[in-house]
């Protein structure tokens, strides 16, 4: 029961420190909204669209399993995956992507986004985290996603995981087509360097 309660708390404060805290951040010190998706029908701001239901979906299995832990019946689990060192794994997943997150949204600073700021010119960050992945932020996601599949291996969420995959490919190419335009040869010779995941 301990671990069920610890799983949803985890979570929501992983959506807090992802999300809410860097863009108040990002919003007290430079007056910019960093959340950029608008209401159109654009493949970026379609991704804002969709992005948002998908992941609310790892809520619901968490708190299936705290509240009505039979429930997770219904979401086809992988009960050949359901074994302790997976589970652990799992867990070992989430915390060492938040603590990556974390460091990675410190080294943006002021130029973290959620989505792509066109209004603004944004710093090319190229140090830390950055030297080693172009997207450190949606691999430490992906990692997270992965990590929470183990802990509840079932079909929900390992869909939840596979769509991310595809709906973070395109996201990143629509950032790096935008980061080229913006930065030109510098963020070619970066890309160069670094690979997009690592």
């Amino acid at each position: 029961m301990i671990a069920n309660i610890y799983i949803v708390a985890f979570l929501i404060l992983y959506f807090l420190i992802v999300f809410i805290t860097p863009s108040i951040r990002v919003k007290r010190k430079t007056g910019i909204n960093p959340y950029v998706f608008k209401n159109t029908d654009s493949a970026h701001d379609f991704l804002g669209k969709v992005s948002a239901p998908i992941t609310s979906l790892i809520f619901i299995v968490a708190l299936v399993n705290l509240f009505y832990p039979e429930g997770l019946q219904y979401f086809a689990p992988f009960t050949w995956l359901e074994i302790s060192i997976l589970k652990y794994t799992g867990f070992a997943f989430i915390h060492f992507a938040l603590l990556w997150i974390i460091v990675a949204q410190v080294q943006m600073s002021n130029s973290w986004r959620v989505g792509i700021d066109h209004s603004a010119k944004t710093e090319l960050k190229t140090n830390g985290l950055f030297s080693v992945s172009r997207n450190p932020v949606f691999l430490g996601m992906l990692v997270t996603l992965a990590g929470v599949f183990l802990v509840f291996p079932n079909a929900i969420t390992l869909f939840v995981f596979v769509s991310s995959i595809f709906l973070f490919q395109v996201q990143v190419r629509l950032e790096e087509e935008y980061l080229s335009k913006m930065h030109g040869n510098t963020y070619i010779t970066y890309c160069k360097k670094v690979r997009r995941w690592i």
